[in-house]
């Protein structure tokens, strides 16, 4: 599945989406939610290659709509976020070390090149350093959650939110997505890192913000390929209802239990892994009747 954000929604059009009027609707209050466009926790390019004065192309401007749809494509590769991750976690990465993460040479070449060209990283020797332009990003967790909530804006044009705070809603920090589809709730809560450093703390805070705000689907979803079966034991030994997580497809990449809740990896991609949790959800769950 390819998603474009070529024509990005337009500031007038999300002023006018509804969001938080629809949160009313339903009895609750937003207290602030993170810019869309200019939240300085997320990745952005600022131009798409460098041009001489001779190109027939045009120069884009700093942060154009196009250009940050570049990005938004090439975030959505596994890959990518790997080596991305990696070289703003580490603030470097030798090219020894980002062939363990990506194996194949060409594939390797196009993203480096690619993040070279958007100033993303610099080349000093055989290490691939951070660009100064993002000495203040460390990881790439804020950029998951607005690239997740571009993608509930962008593919299925409903309206979304990261980093999105609501009255009476659970203490431990705010809720990283919030989309409306069809007049359903959805929250998303984004785990960048590897699967082994999610705690019981954070899965105890993410079951208790999915019963506060109480969403018809709570998506839990750990950015990697691998299994999560460490992380469903945890959840299942954390939660208190009569519905354990059980898997949901052959891959045990989709788990869905206690009424509202889907845990999920990102092996297929972020797009299918979020349009398995939809289907599952209107093709299924939504016909259910649960006690409470």
């Amino acid at each position: 599945m390819k998603n474009t954000v070529n024509d990005e929604m337009s500031a007038q059009k999300l002023q006018h989406d509804h969001f938080d009027l629809m949160l009313r609707r339903q009895g609750w209050l937003l207290i602030r939610h993170k810019p869309i466009d200019t939240d300085p926790n997320v990745i952005r390019v600022s131009q798409i290659k460098q041009v001489n004065h001779h190109s027939t192309l045009p120069k884009l401007r700093q942060n154009s709509p196009h250009c940050n749809g570049v990005f938004y494509e090439a975030f959505g590769d596994n890959t990518f976020r790997k080596l991305l991750r990696y070289i703003f976690f580490h603030k470097s990465g030798t090219t020894e070390e980002l062939k363990r993460i990506c194996n194949s040479e060409p594939k390797l070449e196009k993203h480096l090149q690619f993040m070279l060209e958007h100033k993303l990283i610099i080349q000093q020797g055989c290490c691939w350093q951070k660009g100064p332009a993002y000495v203040t990003i460390d990881n790439i967790g804020p950029t998951l959650e607005w690239y997740v909530a571009q993608w509930f804006r962008s593919w299925l044009e409903v309206p979304a939110r990261h980093g999105v705070a609501i009255k009476d809603v659970a203490d431990g920090g705010d809720l990283d997505v919030v989309a409306f589809v069809d007049g359903i709730r959805v929250m998303v809560e984004c785990k960048s890192g590897s699967p082994a450093k999610i705690t019981e703390n954070d899965i105890r805070l993410f079951l208790r913000r999915a019963d506060e705000f109480n969403p018809e689907m709570a998506i839990l979803l750990i950015d990697t390929d691998g299994r999560i079966d460490p992380v469903i034991d945890m959840a299942n030994r954390l939660q208190t209802s009569d519905d354990p997580f059980t898997p949901q497809d052959t891959h045990d990449s989709l788990y869905w239990g206690v009424r509202h809740i889907y845990i999920m990896n990102t092996r297929s991609g972020i797009p299918d892994a979020l349009s398995a949790a939809l289907r599952l959800y209107y093709s299924k769950i939504r016909h259910m009747a649960f006690g409470r």
